[in-house]
This record gives structure tokens, sequence and C-alpha cells, in this order.
């Protein structure tokens, strides 16, 4: 049995938490966890829920922070050693790098998206002992010859449109079409933004944004909503607040927008990395308005047709003729269907688990 330590940032159950929780779901009983958060906050409810060891080490975004939560990791570690420390996104891994190195322990780095690319990639790649990244782009950065590519699994089936509609409806939403969601932790490089600015050039389009708020971003939803009415699309937004599980209820709306862009702070990723959400909405059926290239955007070229639009990024008019043409429900029918045989192929929980398992057990040894 393999003893693994997971040192993870962020509060709420993004697409990186997923990912891990996914591995532990259907990793079978060849793994022990316990886990190091650096916030507070659903996450960490959810692992104590399941009864996984977890310790929180509250951490901000300053080196000297950072630093001096890695002193208090290794010393949460020291008395029992695990055979295996996880770094589960660049700030966990920067977070780990104390204990690795004074415990002398072999470190898996799961590299999600493009956070510090430019200043951290390439050094923290030489010096973790493997690095997993969930698309070959992402991974590039490092430098390294030998990344190993594991792609989250496909999402959980979605919802039936009447009950993804009525989930939505508890949370504030009333159903409107035609609807185009946002499911986005509320920081600026997520692109909200551009999506409100979008509106006013899509006439009868409104905006579902999906997800709270961020603590490294404070007061960004109030930003947004004064965005919202000062550009004369208030009434046409919507802001739920977290929803769990969202991507299951994307089969009540029309289209879904991924808007991530430069501009969000000076080591804020200036793209998508993987983007689960955008598989979940292909599996639902329903469109994708994909800003930039990446990982998203190849996905959407499937055999059988486009799933979805690219625009370029931060470009309110582009994404507003993609949204004017997806106006014909025909061609929404058209690319969602494209989009959910795609996502149908993608692999299970059980083949990324057993893969990542077989990873762990490997820098183990």
């Amino acid at each position: 049995m393999t003893r693994v330590a997971v040192v993870s940032a962020f509060a709420t159950i993004g697409g990186s938490e997923q990912w891990i929780l996914g591995v532990m779901d259907h990793g079978g009983p060849a793994v022990t966890w316990r886990f190091v958060v650096l916030q507070e906050g659903p996450f960490v409810d959810e692992l104590r829920r399941r009864g996984v060891p977890v310790d929180v080490v509250p951490t901000g975004a300053a080196p000297w922070q950072i630093l001096a939560s890695g002193r208090r990791i290794r010393r949460l570690l020291a008395a029992a050693p695990p055979q295996v420390l996880v770094g589960n996104g660049i700030k966990a891994q920067l977070a780990a790098m104390p204990a690795a190195r004074s415990l002398r322990l072999p470190t898996v780095w799961v590299k999600h998206d493009h956070s510090f690319d430019r200043w951290l990639a390439r050094p923290l790649g030489r010096a973790v002992t493997r690095v997993v990244t969930t698309a070959a782009e992402v991974g590039l950065p490092t430098g390294r010859n030998d990344v190993v590519v594991i792609e989250p699994p496909r999402p959980p089936v979605p919802l039936p449109p009447a009950q993804a509609t009525a989930l939505l409806a508890e949370h504030g939403w009333e159903p409107s079409h035609p609807t185009v969601a946002m499911i986005t932790r509320l920081v600026p490089y997520k692109g909200v933004d551009v999506a409100i600015e979008a509106l006013p050039a899509a006439p009868g389009w409104r905006l579902l944004v999906i997800g709270g708020e961020d603590p490294a971003a404070p007061g960004e939803r109030h930003r947004l909503e004064t965005l919202a009415a000062e550009t004369g699309v208030g009434d046409r937004v919507t802001f739920t607040g977290p929803v769990g599980r969202a991507g299951r209820a994307l089969t009540a709306v029309d289209a879904l927008t991924v808007q991530t862009r430069p501009g969000g702070g000076r080591n804020a990723p200036d793209r998508e990395g993987f983007g689960i959400v955008g598989t979940e909405a292909m599996l639902a059926g329903v469109p994708v308005v994909m800003a930039g290239a990446g990982p998203i955007a190849s996905r959407l070229a499937t055999p059988e047709g486009p799933a979805g639009l690219v625009v370029p990024q931060a470009d309110p008019p582009a994404t507003a003729r993609a949204l004017r043409r997806l106006d014909d429900p025909a061609l929404r029918r058209r690319m969602g269907d494209a989009g959910r045989r795609m996502a149908e192929d993608h692999p299970d929980d059980s083949q990324v688990a057993e893969r990542m398992i077989a990873i762990l057990d490997e820098v183990a040894r």
C-alpha cells in the first residue's frame, strides 16, 4: 500500500479538486491518502465528509507566505512521512517543496494550468520527480520530455433538462432562452467581463454565471454586477453563487462559453488548461463558445463536425457574433450532438485513476 500526501491549494471544488477526488474514489485500496489544503472551505469539508485525514494551513499569495506554509507542512508530515508527496497545482507544489527536500520525499507535480509559466514552470519542473499534466500543451513550459499526460475523466452523466432547470432555479435562475452559461471562479482572468460586454450586441441572450467568489479576488462579483448594470444588461445576467456538480446542470442552458484571457494579474494564467467544463458541456449536448486555442478548442473539432465556435480571446464583439450564430436552434442541436458523441468516448474515472495510481506506485518505488 502506497502512502500518499497531497498538498492542494484551493478552497473551492474546481477542476483540479474534482480530478484528485476522482482518483481517490476509483483508485481502489492500493493507496492511503492524507491532505494538506491551503484554504478552509468546501473542498476541506468534502474531504472530512469522506473521512480523509486533512490539515488546513492558511496561505497567502506572497512568496514569504508560501515559504512559511511550507515549513508548517514539513512539520506536519515529519512524524509520519508519506512515500510520495503530490502537489496538486503550482501553488501547492511550491508549498510542498520544503517538506520534499527536508524529508527527501519523491514528488509528483500535477500541473493543471498555465499559472506562473514564464517564471516557475521550468525550474519547478526540474525540481520534482515526475510531472503529470492534464493536457500536452500544459506540460510544454516545463521543458521536460517525460511529462505524463492524464486527462480528467469523462464527467458524470448530465441531469435530465427538467431536473437541471429545477436545480438552477433553486439558486435564483429564472429560465429564459437562449441562455449562455459560464461555470467559473469569480476571478478577473476567467473573463466573465468579456461575456457581459458581449451581451449588448447579442440581443435576446442571457448570461448565467455559476460559481463563487475567490479569496484571491475579493469584490469581483460586485465589480461584475456593476459592469453589467453600466452596460445596460444587468437584467440579463444572473449570478447563482456556487452550485455543487454544476456541470451536470448544463442540459438546462443553450450554450456554454469559456473566456479565460490575459490581464488577470501578474501571475494569473492567460489561457485555459484542459478545461473540464468544455467536456461537461459537450456531454450535455451544449455547444461551446471558446475564447482562444488550446485543449478545449481542439476537442471541439470533432470528426462529425464542430461542437462549438472558437473566437479570439478578450474580444466581446467576436463573442457576440458567435452567440448570434447560435440563435439558430438547428445549429445548436447539430453542434451539441457532435460534442456528445465525442465526449462519450472519453476515458472514464477508473481508467484515469488506474493510470495515476500506477504513477504514484512507480515514484514510490
